[in-house]
């Protein structure tokens, strides 16, 4: 009988162990220099680094490369007679576990050598100035800059980011640390009224 007792605790124990919940495996989006956005799977309770290794976003021995979890908004909050402000959008250390750092499904990960993309946007002869967060996108820099210029709420939507020089138009959904050049940390914008093609 105690046999028979044994028997069915040690099955049952290794059923328990079968059953037990998987990790559980989600989706980041990896943003590092120069290259697109990738998706990577990844267990929650592995180390950032890892995954970041897997991604071919960090190499062994690249310390200089600071990791921004998340999208940067701070800019929005700013007040409005602020001058030369900063994102305070710290790194995080990627060696705690994606659980630890709160990364969720889809979540965006920045790699970039740059803490901050000095940010210089012209307008109607004048200019504004700002320090931004890698992990911040086009469209929080044309908002903070469409109310730090005080356009008229209801004309503002027909005002965009070009790129100085080259009078590209990026994405609003692009982070700014995918567009600064190699040995650069800033990026100057001219507000301009966009142009809609006719047809």
């Amino acid at each position: 009988m105690t046999r028979r007792l044994d028997e069915y605790k040690s099955r049952r124990d290794n059923q328990i162990k079968v059953t037990e919940m998987p990790e559980q495996e989600i989706e980041v989006f990896i943003h590092a220099h120069g290259v697109r956005p990738k998706v990577i799977s990844a267990v929650i309770n592995e180390a950032l680094r890892d995954v970041l290794m897997r991604a071919e976003a960090v190499h062994n021995g690249h310390d200089d490369i600071l990791v921004f979890v998340g999208e940067c908004e701070e800019a929005l909050a700013e007040p409005e007679d602020m001058a030369d402000g900063a994102d305070e959008h710290a790194p995080v250390d990627i060696e705690l576990t994606l659980e630890a750092l709160n990364i969720r499904p889809h979540h965006h990960v920045h790699c970039h050598r740059c803490r901050h993309v000095a940010v210089e946007v012209n307008f109607g002869g004048g200019s504004k100035k700002r320090r931004f967060s890698p992990a911040a996108t086009v469209a929080v820099v044309t908002k903070w800059a469409r109310r730090k210029f005080h356009l008229d709420p209801a004309a503002a939507t027909e005002y965009v980011l070009h790129i100085c020089d080259d009078n590209e138009q990026p994405r609003s959904d692009q982070h700014l640390g995918e567009l600064v050049g190699h040995d650069a940390c800033s990026l100057c914008f001219n507000l301009v009224k966009e142009i809609t093609p006719q047809g």
